[in-house]
């Protein structure tokens, strides 16, 4: 056992007075660890992959730029603005192109109709995607979501789980908001957001990212989103390639206390105390570092399921004509098997070699799970069909591509997990020395992982302070 700086007749007190340990670099460990350390707390963050960020990971190659995970910022993620703020990035952002595609038509012919998101509702009502009859209808949407807006919260959106009764497409039946409404805006606001069918998840998911994520303006940062997290990771103790086995709580005498935490690399073991903790591992992998943590809330986190999904980032020999946005949607009649194409030329400028375009195509998560075993060649060959309904002849144009295989993505949030997760929160200790951080939190996005990291950071900040045992509810 090398480096193992835990000693059985260790004193407490000597746990309570060292660092604190977040356990992964991803955007909620790593926005947890800034906001610690800007409070005076040492910080240790430990990360079993060889790289900070989790789902940001931008690749470079022959001067193209793409991102094989999450693309654009909206500009509604203020929390993650604010990082960014405090990190001195502001100069490194650039306002994307805000132009998004709607596909509408039949098997023989598909027509994109083009909606600015920063304008969304204005260009909603000018737009020949939906006709008259059916703009009226969304006026019944446009009432259920104004009675909701203020329950739709990045932190915890577990305060609006008298809501989380139905699914998008039984809310839809229920207003009468079925056929082309449902279609071509309701459920490819789902795929587009979750990449699931609107008919397996639950409304609050759709109300969320109809709120939340759209209507606003995007960003991206000049060299990629991996620049962001690696200025985030260069201001902290990093340790990468540091897979975390174990987090226990330890009671102490004359009330000192901390944590002890069991952690393997390269160059063996190492168990190491310091003050408190914060996991912000995928939910369902929590109970297996925290073996202590209370059992219900650990039934809760074993049960989440998350998804997949499969996307495909495409140099392009030329850039496709007419296609002038950034974000194409793809809707279930469309094809069932993708939910949307990123066009990166499109998006940001630099994305791509002059005269040269950049495409990502991204599957829905039932086709990735299908599709999980299938070669990077039998990826493309099976996706490219759909993918040209939106873009003719986009496999003629392809230089090179390379397939990105991500597992797992978001919280598969079937009808009532919210209710469930009312549950879980209550149920917390404010003065525990172990807190947890993640997207599981609310509908999944950076921002939602951000604001997760900050509310445990906050939460351990009382933790650490703290003299007596209490309750915060959700």
């Amino acid at each position: 056992m090398s480096n193992n700086l835990y000693d059985p007749s260790m004193t407490s007190s000597a746990a309570d007075e060292g660092p604190v340990f977040v356990v992964g670099a991803g955007p909620s460990g790593l926005a947890a660890a800034l906001r610690l350390q800007q409070a005076g707390r040492a910080v240790v963050v430990l990360e079993e992959r060889d790289r900070p960020g989790g789902q940001l990971l931008t690749l470079k190659q022959d001067g193209f730029v793409m991102e094989a995970g999450t693309t654009i910022l909206p500009g509604a993620y203020e929390s993650v603005m604010g990082l960014v703020r405090d990190v001195g990035m502001i100069d490194e952002l650039i306002e994307a192109n805000s132009l998004m595609g709607f596909m509408k038509g039949d098997q023989d012919h598909w027509e994109t109709h083009y909606l600015r998101a920063d304008h969304l509702a204005l260009d909603a009502a000018r737009t020949k995607l939906l006709s008259l009859k059916d703009k009226l209808k969304v006026a019944k949407l446009a009432v259920d979501a104004f009675k909701v807006r203020k329950l739709m919260s990045y932190e915890d959106i577990s305060i609006a789980a008298e809501y989380d009764t139905e699914t998008p497409a039984a809310y839809a039946k229920r207003r009468g908001l079925e056929g082309d409404v449902f279609d071509f805006l309701i459920d490819p606001t789902v795929r587009g957001g979750a990449g699931v069918p609107g008919n397996v998840i639950s409304n609050v998911e759709f109300m969320f990212l109809w709120q939340k994520v759209l209507g606003t303006k995007l960003y991206a940062f000049r060299d990629g989103y991996s620049s962001f997290t690696e200025r985030l990771a260069s201001k902290l103790d990093v340790r990468l390639g540091a897979q975390v086995t174990e987090v226990i709580e330890l009671d102490g005498v004359d009330g000192a206390r901390g944590v002890r935490v069991t952690w393997t690399d390269a160059e063996g073991e190492h168990v190491e105390t310091g003050s408190g903790a914060i996991v912000s591992s995928m939910g369902n992998r929590v109970p297996e570092i925290v073996p202590d943590m209370d059992p219900e809330r650990a039934a809760f986190l074993r049960k989440l399921t998350y998804t997949s999904c499969i996307n495909v980032n495409m140099a392009l020999t030329r850039k496709p004509d007419d296609c002038p946005g950034s974000f194409i949607v793809m809707p279930a009649p469309v094809t069932p098997d993708m939910f949307a194409i990123i066009v990166g030329h499109n998006m940001a400028p630099g994305r791509a070699p002059e005269g040269k375009g950049l495409a990502t195509m991204y599957a829905m998560n039932e086709w990735s799970v299908a599709n999980q075993d299938a070669t990077d060649e039998e990826v493309v060959e099976r996706l490219l069909p759909s993918a040209e309904k939106a873009i003719p002849k986009l496999g003629e144009m392809i230089q090179f591509y390379r397939v990105n295989r991500w597992y797992p993505v978001l919280v598969y949030s079937h009808p009532g997990l919210y209710k469930e997760m009312k549950s879980f929160h209550a149920a917390r200790s404010l003065d525990s020395r172990i807190h947890y951080a993640g997207s599981y939190n609310s509908s999944g996005n950076l921002n939602t992982a951000t604001v997760a990291g900050e509310r445990s950071a906050r939460e351990l900040l009382v933790a650490l302070g703290a003299t007596a045992t209490s309750k915060v509810g959700s």
